[in-house]
């Protein structure tokens, strides 16, 4: 979510658009939700365009070659002897020049075609997926939806307390932490309520998830 939400710092000429989109499907008495998904192919575009920005995993995970192997790339045959450790490295992946033109640059429309649906071809490796990213995928749409929905996003006014200056909203690898884990580093943003109607909509939609919270984990700690 940080990936994102730096992203609408740095690259908010997509936002209108997004903003527009959930609008028409969802309108302003209430927040979007996953029934909304299919109608909402925007922001499935910007999901899968923060997770290829700046993925998580640079360097994937490691897997191990059960059998020798012959792959070919652009017409030239690589062996790979069984036992060989192999990485899915996502960010040359992500990063393909051939693919992902102007792929330094946060631009959902990528993953559109001119009918704004959604491109066929944005498969994943071959290698065993992890079993939890349906979940990290859905949990990220309904949070970007909803944010989009209820706030404008934008730079903070506040100076940077090491310096004392405006602060300097980046991009580049020195931005961001960690290498088998990778996201930004702190960084400040401001969130407006879109309306005073949409920001007391979403406070009520959250006293409605305290509650159900408080009834679940007494239940699950049971357990």
């Amino acid at each position: 979510m940080h990936t994102f939400i730096l992203a609408c710092i740095l690259y908010p000429k997509w936002i209108p658009h997004a903003q527009r989109e959930i609008d028409a499907i969802v309108g302003e008495d209430r927040i979007p939700s996953f029934k909304d998904r299919s109608r909402l192919p925007y922001v499935e575009a910007i999901v899968r365009e923060t997770l290829r920005w700046r993925p998580a995993g640079r360097f994937g995970v490691p897997h191990q070659s059960t059998a020798d192997d012959v792959v070919e790339y652009k017409g030239i045959e690589y062996f790979i002897p069984k036992g060989s450790i192999l990485f899915a490295v996502s960010w040359a992946i992500e990063h393909d020049q051939e693919i992902f033109e102007h792929h330094d640059l946060f631009q959902p429309d990528r993953f559109l075609d001119d009918t704004n649906n959604l491109k066929a071809g944005y498969e994943t490796t071959i290698f065993t997926v992890c079993p939890g990213m349906p979940f990290a995928e859905r949990s990220l749409w309904i949070n970007i939806a909803m944010m989009l929905w209820t706030f404008n996003i934008g730079k903070s006014d506040e100076p940077d307390p090491k310096t004392g200056l405006p602060f300097r909203y980046d991009d580049g690898d020195s931005a961001f932490h960690g290498e088998f884990a990778s996201g930004p580093l702190k960084f400040p943003a401001v969130f407006k309520p879109r309306s005073a109607h949409r920001a007391e909509v979403a406070r009520q939609e959250w006293a409605v998830c305290e509650k159900d919270l408080n009834v679940l984990l007494p239940q699950y700690k049971e357990h």
